[in-house]
């Protein structure tokens, strides 16, 4: 029995968004366009391609405060459960107090799909992304600034990400962050009343995106990132790949070599020889295998016997 393809018609049946990974598989599929999730992570950083995340589980919103066109913060309140229910644990633990202002009403964003501002901490999750994909240490937690949440596009405004919980699992959730000895001190700290009453309940910010939470390309930066993939391909210097006659006497030179003819159809081990004799010649180019393989193998005569 043929085996499904899932992506076979992406572009027609699917939703409007995509993951990153079905991003790739559709690139390669449709476009014949090779890449990895790193490119697709590095377009994100620097601003050529605009990533959303895909809520599973409810969220809140709320307008954020700006001033000139900054993000302004402001000060919460000295009490020992508002800090630590409302600051970062990095935050927390080095005394940074400082949260972003927000104003208006919490609401329900109407689609699970969000777009990302990548002003706050969704531009160093990315990073992190990216470092895994490219097998790379991840970046310090403690180098990336200050961690002061979430934010999304929604409606064309700045808004940050919010949590409803019970007071008591929040103060719980967050002790379990902190190192062990601190968080044994804090919770000595806590009032009882606190931790029991489970009715209480409030709007927290998220500052990490949640591991039922992912970041997703809408189809209109699908479209774009082919655009940016056809283009970069066309572009390409058309130098690597030599004419088919080219070929045919490279193929032939090649052949009738002494020396090289041997290593015919092993094109990667004539790298060396090559190289050696534009040294010699006072040329310094770097060859590449894949390029010497592919102009042999299209050099190549073919003999059909009838």
């Amino acid at each position: 029995m043929q085996r499904r393809d899932p992506y076979a018609k992406a572009g027609s049946k699917m939703s409007d968004w995509v993951t990153v990974n079905e991003a790739v598989h559709i690139m390669k599929k449709q476009a014949s366009l090779d890449l990895s999730d790193s490119y697709i992570y590095r377009y994100a950083l620097c601003n050529k391609l605009h990533l959303s995340i895909y809520f599973q589980s409810p969220i809140k919103l709320r307008r954020v405060s700006l001033s000139k066109g900054k993000i302004h913060l402001i000060k919460v309140d000295d009490s020992l459960v508002n800090r630590l229910c409302f600051l970062d644990t990095h935050n927390f633990i080095n005394g940074n107090d400082l949260i972003p202002s927000t104003t208006g009403e919490y609401i329900s964003p109407n689609s699970p799909i969000i777009d990302t501002a990548l002003i706050g901490h969704e531009f160093f999750e990315i990073q992190r992304l990216l470092a895994a994909t490219l097998h790379l240490r991840r970046p310090l937690s403690q180098n990336c600034g200050a961690n002061y949440g979430i934010s999304v596009i929604h409606d064309g405004e700045l808004f940050q990400v919010f949590e409803i919980n019970s007071l008591s699992d929040r103060i719980k959730q967050q002790i379990t962050r902190l190192p062990r000895a601190l968080a044994k001190e804090i919770n000595q700290h806590i009032p009882s009343c606190y931790l029991t009453d489970h009715c209480k309940t409030g709007y927290f910010p998220i500052h990490h995106i949640p591991q039922d939470a992912f970041f997703v390309l809408r189809q209109a930066e699908l479209d774009k990132l082919r655009g940016i993939l056809s283009k970069k391909e066309s572009t390409a210097p058309s130098s690597t790949r030599m004419s088919f006659p080219q070929s045919r006497f490279f193929w032939l030179a090649c052949k009738h070599n002494e020396i090289i003819s041997p290593l015919i159809n092993q094109p990667y081990k004539l790298v060396s020889i090559f190289e050696q004799w534009a040294l010699a010649d006072g040329l310094s180019d770097r060859l590449s295998g894949d390029t010497l393989k592919a102009a042999l193998e299209r050099g190549k005569p073919h003999i059909l016997k009838g």
